[in-house]
């Protein structure tokens, strides 16, 4: 039998064992939608509040920058009804629907470090 270092990671987390915490599978999920992490890089770069206009044009150019051609009325929609919500959910972000403004929610540590990880892949930083 193969002795290895490497950490169990199995899904034991909910008898307490070792494993991926459900908080480390909610971050992970969270990161893994492109324009979730689009918006996430936009915020802790202006580091206040934006509008939802400013926040989908950016997505949008910096969707245009790697080759798609998204519609910038249809990246304000998904973000709106999809991925602005998803987001304030799970406590990362904070997003007044009726006034149209976001702002980041930066407290959760593990979301920050992956995020910085995730940045630094796609070469955003």
């Amino acid at each position: 039998m193969m002795n290895t270092d490497a950490p169990d990671v199995t899904d034991s987390h909910v008898g307490g064992g070792r494993g991926i915490s459900p908080t480390l599978d909610a971050t992970l999920d969270l990161l893994s939608n492109r324009r979730r992490r689009y918006v996430l890089y936009y915020l802790r770069e202006q580091g206040h509040s934006v509008t939802l206009e400013e926040l989908a044009e950016q997505v949008a150019s910096w969707e245009r920058d790697i080759g798609d051609s998204p519609d910038e009325e249809r990246v304000l929609a998904d973000l709106y009804h999809s991925q602005l919500p998803r987001l304030a959910d799970a406590d990362a972000v904070t997003f007044d629907a009726e006034d149209g403004y976001v702002s980041l929610d930066d407290d959760d540590a593990p979301l920050v470090e992956y995020l910085d990880l995730a940045a630094r892949e796609e070469n955003v930083v």
